[in-house]
């Protein structure tokens, strides 16, 4: 049995127009656009405070606002990795409307370490797998596609979590090479189709490829999860039916 590309997709469109879905894309729209604005105005500031000054570093004025934007640019990367968890915990539920307090708080603490330190894991492997003639690095991108999904929802540790998608991925790698390529034009023609706001000028233009920006990470995560479910789904499928075949053989052994 195989995955079938249509569906996880369409599955991934569904998700993300669900209220929980846009919801989620308006929570990472205003993070992303938080973020655009903080870089901006660190662009306009510096060199109105004349950055290339050697007396720069002692300028008290010059430090207290780099140091400030620096830990608000850390909070919001830490904001949208706790969104980004918990959206693919929604995504893998039944739940449409709302947006569950579990799913941003369980475990949070122990699922951002392991996304954090797996995740920089993951990109050495990868780079290394695309620097040995590109096959390897495709390869493991496939491989490995669900190590998050493992961490976030079971709360496994990234190397059971690289283990789970591995031994979940096995029979279906081409298929989910096919989601993967989907997803990537799809994101490229969103994110073209937004960018033309750039013409606006830099600031609203930002903000309109934002929405593009969130629209496609909410997506992306979305045809995850849905693949995941699908999977895990096949997967137990499979197990119970060959839990079912061995079972007659088995009773007719404690028959004699």
């Amino acid at each position: 049995m195989s995955l079938k590309i249509t569906q996880i997709l369409r599955s991934g469109v569904d998700r993300t127009r669900e209220r929980n879905g846009l919801l989620l894309v308006g929570i990472l729209f205003v993070l992303s656009a938080v973020s655009s604005l903080l870089g901006a105005g660190i662009a306009r500031y510096v060199p109105e405070q004349g950055f290339a000054s050697p007396d720069a570093a002692a300028d008290a004025l010059f430090a207290l606002p780099a140091v400030g934007a620096g830990v608000l640019s850390l909070v919001l990367a830490f904001a949208s990795l706790v969104v980004s968890i918990a959206a693919i915990r929604v995504f893998v539920s039944d739940e449409t409307e709302r947006l569950p307090r579990e799913a941003f708080t369980r475990r949070m603490g122990w699922v951002v370490l392991n996304a954090i330190v797996g995740g920089v894991v993951f990109g050495i492997a990868v780079a290394a797998g695309f620097a040995l003639l590109i096959v390897p690095g495709v390869f493991l991108l496939v491989t490995l596609a669900f190590w998050t999904v493992f961490v976030a929802v079971e709360d496994r540790n990234f190397l059971d979590g690289f283990r789970g998608s591995w031994r979940l991925t096995k029979g279906h790698r081409f298929s989910l090479l096919g989601i993967g390529v989907a997803v990537m034009l799809a994101t490229v023609v969103v994110q073209a189709v937004f960018g033309i706001g750039m013409v606006a000028g830099p600031l609203l233009g930002g903000l309109i490829a934002a929405v593009g920006s969130a629209i496609t990470s909410v997506f992306s995560v979305a045809v995850l999860a849905s693949a995941y479910t699908e999977l895990t789904a096949m997967e137990a499928d499979e197990t119970l039916g060959f839990e079912e075949e061995q079972s007659p053989s088995t009773s007719g052994r404690e028959a004699i």
